[in-house]
């Protein structure tokens, strides 16, 4: 048995033995035998990334996270979230500078970033061009930002779950047969783990959406060896009047040279404005006067 497994073995047992001595209260007890599959999947998703990586099949870790999706339907956490907390640990052994992309001129750069702090977590994607691009990564950054306009802007009262609002942020890709693998959106934890639910915007995620959760909004695009796009913000959920809406957390701007307004209609070329301005003013005291001036040509 892989040696990384040792510690997961040894939580599942305390896990276990806590449920047995546990009181007769059934919602503690559910507890921990909640934790103990966790843990089992854990388990069994890492065995199977680290055979992968021992092998040096990188290539290989999309196609059977999709394939561990489908044997893990129930799982609390997804397979994606799992290799993600994984694959740090086991890949680094195993990946030196030959494998570290250099970026160009002519490349489109996705940065995914955040930070621990004591008041909260944050966790934002933007995807930025050096130079002008080519129609067709154009087009791919404007569907995927129609989708992501589409989640911000979404009718949550309507909508309810996180499963539906998925479907909104896939709908333009799915025009031109195109998609992305991961969920839309995770919970966000306080000070703790950057993905964390129960709440989420994924095909499979039914949790009932509440005011004050907060989720991200990350629809993206991927070509294999090329490129990937993705623009994720943090939102909260709040009441306006009688429905739930988002309210966006992130404050950052968008690249405007990658975007293709002839596809946007009003309503999107609108947000998108009205987007900016509030970034703009709610960060432009804390920048230089330099900072200010590129910011405004966003607007």
């Amino acid at each position: 048995m892989n040696k990384e497994l040792l510690p997961y073995l040894s939580s599942l047992s305390d896990l276990l033995k806590s449920a047995a001595n546990s009181s007769t209260d059934n919602e503690v007890v559910s507890m921990h035998i909640d934790l103990s599959k966790r843990l089992v999947d854990l388990m069994f998703v890492q065995n199977k990334l680290s055979l992968l990586l021992e092998e040096k099949c990188l290539n290989k870790i999309p196609e059977v996270v999709v394939k561990l999706e489908k044997v893990l339907p129930k799982s609390y956490i997804s397979v994606f979230d799992m290799v993600i907390i994984l694959i740090s640990k086991l890949i680094k052994p195993l990946v030196g500078e030959e494998l570290a992309s250099i970026i160009k001129q002519n490349d489109i750069y996705l940065c995914d970033s955040g930070g621990q702090y004591t008041y909260g977590t944050t966790d934002v994607t933007r995807t930025i061009s050096f130079k002008a691009q080519p129609k067709n990564i154009k087009d791919a950054f404007t569907r995927v930002l129609k989708g992501h306009i589409a989640v911000a802007t979404a009718n949550i009262s309507k909508q309810k779950t996180g499963s539906n609002i998925d479907k909104l942020a896939r709908k333009y890709l799915k025009e031109v047969k195109k998609d992305f693998r991961h969920g839309t959106g995770h919970g966000v934890g306080y000070f703790l783990n950057v993905h964390e639910g129960p709440q989420s915007i994924s095909k499979r995620n039914n949790v009932k959406l509440k005011e004050g959760m907060i989720l991200s909004n990350e629809p993206g695009f991927y070509l294999q060896g090329k490129y990937g796009i993705r623009i994720e913000n943090l939102v909260y959920i709040k009441k306006e009047k009688k429905n739930l809406v988002f309210k966006n957390l992130t404050l950052a701007p968008i690249d405007m040279s990658l975007v293709n307004f002839k596809l946007l209609n009003s309503q999107e070329k609108k947000y998108l404005i009205n987007y900016h301005f509030e970034v703009y003013s709610k960060i432009h005291k804390f920048l230089s006067l330099s900072e200010k001036k590129w910011l405004l040509k966003s607007i």
